[in-house]
């Protein structure tokens, strides 16, 4: 899981270089689906990737990212 919020931090990381559509966050994503993070989290991380305004981009995927963490044990997110 580690690894696949390590990818998603990347994505947003770059995100002003552009739309984040790779195949490493898309198996990101789906490592964490698996994890047990709710669809619609993953959704809106994925939509944002997807915006086409740098600043929202980048605002979106940082909301989402953090969303994503509070869903995960042991990173601030469920116990």
């Amino acid at each position: 899981m580690d690894d696949a919020v390590a990818v998603l931090q990347a994505a947003v990381d770059r995100c002003k270089q552009g739309k984040q559509r790779g195949a490493d966050v898309r198996l990101a994503l789906r490592v964490l689906r698996f994890a047990g993070i709710p669809g619609a989290d993953l959704r809106y991380f994925w939509e944002s990737c997807l915006t086409d305004n740098e600043i929202g981009r980048s605002q979106n995927m940082s909301a989402a990212l953090n969303r994503i963490k509070l869903q995960l044990p042991g990173l601030g997110g469920r116990k």
